[in-house]
């Protein structure tokens, strides 16, 4: 039963991070860019960017689950999800704007290094 909400909750952080992150290139997109001033609305209806992100999450979320599952063996769920999405989230927010698509590869060391803080941190609230 576990494995199933770690893999729902991978699914679900992979999207949110998805859509953060495609939000956020918008966000800096230079002025000479033709989606540069389209409100949210407009430019979520391209199918390239919606489904990019809609895919894009959906396959990271799927990739993320064995390691986020072994990463949270014998943790609190909760505490732990919660602390690996908010390095995760707060990377795509900080680093996206000064490196455009870094910004996605950069989750993956932020998401190992969340990782091994709840693994091996000893702290009570991941316990």
């Amino acid at each position: 039963m576990r494995g199933l909400k770690v893999f729902g909750l991978c699914i679900a952080a992979a999207l949110l991070c998805g859509f953060v992150f495609a939000a956020m290139l918008h966000f800096y997109l230079p002025p000479s860019d033709g989606a540069y001033g389209l409100p949210i609305a407009k430019w979520l209806s391209d199918p390239f960017v919606f489904f990019g992100a809609l895919y894009g999450g959906a396959v990271c979320g799927v990739l993320s689950f064995p390691f986020a599952y072994l990463g949270t063996l014998h943790r609190r769920l909760l505490t732990s999800a919660l602390f690996v999405f908010g390095v995760v989230i707060t990377e795509i927010v900080l680093a996206t704007p000064f490196t455009g698509w870094g910004g996605l590869v950069g989750t993956v060391p932020a998401f190992g290094f969340a990782l091994l803080v709840c693994q091996h941190s000893g702290w009570k609230w991941f316990a």
